[in-house]
């Protein structure tokens, strides 16, 4: 950013000194400016220097927007992924244990590995992030501390089949503490996912 801003000042310098240059050029030649050729002058330089300077601006604005939208769809990715995981690769679902439909959901299950039993799926605070508990062990977050989960929902779409389906609701936001509107960003989720068994 600041290399960027570096180069836009330089190249405003740049053009202001090349139109300066001109414009002694033609006071030598001519002996003078009129009053109309000054004012143009002025004018061209003002327009130019202002026209890169919006353009510096939008620059800036594109690259935190950017910024912002790339680590939501990162930590989206990364948390449907690591959800979809855990649940496939667990031996059961613990429904009564469980918080279905509303938000912000909890999933227990029920691992193979004893030591891993339960392994909870939630936040560690409405409108945080991401984490798993395995058993004893302290939760594990794995989403970014620059967004929030808005939204967490689990449904139990199992029904009368004997393999239990979960449908996941997710969304995600960019943590915006200062409010700024280039920084807005969310993503909507929505997964089903099958036990392997």
């Amino acid at each position: 950013m600041k290399y960027i801003a570096h180069n836009m000042k330089y190249i405003a310098h740049n053009i202001k000194h090349a139109l300066l240059c001109d414009m002694l050029y033609v006071l030598r030649k001519s002996g003078g400016f009129t009053l109309v050729e000054t004012i143009i002058y002025i004018g061209i330089v003002g327009v130019v220097i202002t026209s890169f300077l919006y353009f510096g601006l939008a620059i800036f604005d594109y690259q935190d927007k950017s910024y912002a939208v790339s680590e939501v769809q990162a930590n989206a990715r990364i948390a449907l992924e690591l959800i979809s995981q855990t649940i496939r690769s667990a031996k059961d679902i613990n429904i009564s244990s469980s918080t279905f439909g509303i938000d912000p959901g909890v999933l227990f299950l029920t691992m193979d590995d004893e030591s891993k039993t339960p392994t909870i799926i939630g936040l560690n605070k409405d409108n945080g992030y991401l984490q798993i508990k395995e058993g004893v062990n302290e939760p594990v977050q794995f989403t970014s501390s620059q967004i929030k989960v808005t939204d967490l929902k689990f449904f139990d779409l199992t029904g009368t089949s004997t393999i239990k389906n979960i449908k996941i609701n997710l969304t995600i936001e960019y943590s915006n503490a200062n409010q700024n509107e280039k920084y807005n960003y969310s993503e909507d989720l929505e997964t089903a996912v099958s036990l392997r068994r």
